[in-house]
């Protein structure tokens, strides 16, 4: 089971098209008691594209058990429920460390 912090694989849907997905890695932003309940995970999309908004976090690699290939932004703002069980999730790629996961939590409150 994922749990909060981890970086995972998703094929992602498209905005503007639903039907269609893009593989790009999410962070699980949902606490362990509620991935375990239904046995789904809420998640926020990671980017490489980065914005000026106040709800973007960006994420180095010194932030990470593992690295990504290019510096990248958590979108706090855009979260999804993905089904663990409908195979969008290829795995878990890394994990942000506890510093990190704060400050994205703390952004993703802010939304509300």
């Amino acid at each position: 089971m994922y749990k909060q912090g981890d970086v995972i694989a998703v094929h992602y849907p498209l905005t503007d098209k639903p039907a269609k997905t893009k593989l790009r890695p999410a962070i699980v932003v949902s606490n362990e008691i509620s991935n375990q309940l239904d046995n789904d995970v809420l998640v926020c999309p990671i980017t490489t594209k980065t914005r000026d908004s106040e709800f973007s976090y960006a994420l180095n690699n010194d932030d990470l058990s593992q690295s990504l290939p290019y510096g990248s932004e958590v979108r706090c703002n855009k979260i999804m429920t993905i089904r663990v069980w409908e195979k969008q999730i290829i795995g878990k790629i890394s994990e942000v460390n506890s510093q990190t996961l704060s400050g994205i939590l703390h952004l993703i409150k802010r939304v509300f």
